[in-house]
């Protein structure tokens, strides 16, 4: 790996899920998502020099953004298991692996060094129905991470439509749920006036991601889109006063 800027932000190449390493100068490594089942995910992080995370999050308990992190227990470290709904046995599984579970809901705020994630999605009432009568999409934690001035919102599966959020000006946006269509994006892209926006998705996956729908409206407001299955890996490097963009 070439020099480490003051943040490195990596949406993985992970197939048809989600995985996004945030690598801050002098501070654990945090993950969010792992993407789907198999090894890719523990092979990828070593091939960046991580052997342990300071956090692993799991945005909502679907396969393609939480098994690889299940796969992932006991074969790296990881000190905080961050969530929003998890099963017991996913619970179960990482205290006995000797990582400790975090429960987060909006208005939480963890940090690795001076990179903060803030949990903006959703409120714990949504959270604490049992069992939820919301979509599971509508309920994956939407994570706004900040680091000195520069933003990227982080939105899992969570669409525009059913999440109401006005986080402000963000520079960077990971588009909710692989690019599906989202009849709320063109609003939030007017709230929000993103510099770039990134897809995490698999190549030829059946789901018609990302949909030409939502690759208009990105278009119609002007802002530059990358995509895994296309782009391959997109590494974000963070300064204190601008970012750059690599694809591989």
């Amino acid at each position: 790996m070439t020099s480490v800027p003051g943040l490195r932000i990596e949406v993985l190449d992970i197939g048809q899920g989600d995985a996004i390493l945030l690598q801050p100068r002098n501070a654990p490594a945090v993950l969010v998502d792992g993407g789907p089942p198999g090894d890719e995910l523990v092979a990828k992080l070593r091939a960046e020099g991580v052997e342990r995370l300071g956090a692993a999050v799991v945005t909502h308990d679907q396969s393609d953004h939480a098994a690889g992190i299940a796969e992932a227990l006991g074969r790296l470290p990881i000190e905080r298991l961050v969530y929003g709904r998890l099963d017991r046995a996913f619970l179960a599984a990482a205290r006995s692996d000797g990582t400790r579970p975090e429960g987060v809901a909006a208005g939480t705020t963890f940090r690795s060094g001076s990179l903060r994630l803030e949990v903006l999605w959703p409120p714990s009432e949504l959270l604490a129905e049992d069992p939820p009568d919301t979509d599971p999409n509508a309920l994956a934690l939407v994570i706004r991470a900040r680091w000195h001035g520069f933003t990227m919102l982080l939105t899992a599966d969570a669409e525009a439509e059913s999440t109401p959020l006005d986080p402000g000006p963000i520079d960077v946006l990971k588009v909710a749920h692989h690019g599906s269509d989202d009849a709320g994006l063109g609003p939030l892209l007017d709230r929000i006036r993103p510099r770039l926006a990134v897809i995490s998705v698999g190549a030829g996956n059946p789901y018609g991601h990302p949909t030409a729908g939502t690759l208009a409206t990105l278009a119609a407001h002007g802002v530059p889109t990358l995509r895994t299955d296309r782009d391959g890996t997109i590494e974000i490097d963070v300064g204190r006063r601008s970012f750059s963009v690599n694809s591989n």
